[in-house]
């Protein structure tokens, strides 16, 4: 672990005014606290600050904060938070982190991939999710990075978290199960792929549609072959019930005079 040293100063003032005031001057507002001290503004120069955060150890560096006006202190700190500009994005305030280098400690470390996924020269895209892992190790055994080769990754290979090799004094904090890296087909080729699946299932319904359509109009004669044949039928019974009805009709008026007769002559025989 990489160790530097960055001279601070003590700031009084602590209002807008004194912040732009220092960042006028080329100094940065920041804070030091941790280990159960009251926290203490300080003020360090932007460009020494700049190549600080620039080493091979990058946040994870270790800090001998010389902290000093008229009295010189140094203390071990490590960066704890940077605020940005949102447009420029220069550094605008900085939190140091009081540390005991007796004591574990988690810290982010990046990971660098080495060689190229063989699933590239198939045609699959290299995805990272992961680009650095949470360990638990003492400060000075903090890795600068942790180192992965995927050469042998081919399509649909994936890199997990347990796959990961670090120092035997180091802990992974981050789940084992969350993925780092993986090489997946493009999604181009994907949505090719099945867009032409259902083009190609559609073709031999679309040609059997006439067949259907000739199979179907005969079946459709057909009913109507049986109703014209059946019509003959129907007139021939129904002429036979309607001449059964005009002889009912006319038996009915014939028999009510034979009533009539068959009275009279009872009556006359009686007188």
């Amino acid at each position: 672990m990489e160790r530097v040293t960055l001279e601070a100063k003590t700031r009084e003032g602590l209002g807008k005014n004194q912040v732009r005031r220092l960042r006028h001057d080329g100094r940065i507002p920041g804070i030091v606290y941790g280990r159960g001290r009251e926290p203490l503004p300080v003020a360090v120069d932007a460009k020494a600050l700049g190549a600080v955060l620039h080493t091979q150890a990058g946040r994870n560096v270790l800090i001998d904060l010389a902290i000093g006006n008229g009295d010189r202190r140094a203390e071990t700190v490590m960066v704890k938070e940077l605020q940005r500009d949102i447009f420029r994005r220069d550094i605008t305030h900085v939190d140091f982190y009081a540390i005991d280098l007796t004591r574990p400690l988690e810290a982010s470390v990046p990971i660098t991939f080495i060689g190229q996924a063989a699933g590239i020269a198939d045609g699959g895209v290299f995805e990272v999710h992961l680009r650095e892992v949470v360990v638990k190790c003492l400060p000075t055994q903090i890795p600068d990075h942790i180192e992965m080769n995927i050469n042998a990754l081919g399509v649909g290979d994936a890199i997990h978290v347990r796959d990961l090799v670090l120092p035997a004094e180091a802990t992974v904090v981050t789940p084992p199960e969350e993925v780092v890296a993986t090489v997946v087909v493009p999604k181009v080729v994907e949505e090719v792929t099945t867009a032409a699946a259902p083009a190609e299932a559609g073709a031999p319904a679309a040609a059997g549609a006439p067949e259907a359509t000739a199979e179907a109009k005969p079946a459709e004669a057909k009913p109507a072959a049986v109703k014209s044949a059946a019509s003959p039928e129907k007139a021939e019974k129904a002429k036979p019930e309607a001449s059964g009805a005009k002889a009912k009709s006319e038996a009915g008026p014939k028999a009510k005079p034979d009533a009539g007769a068959k009275a009279k002559p009872e009556t006359g025989s009686k007188a």
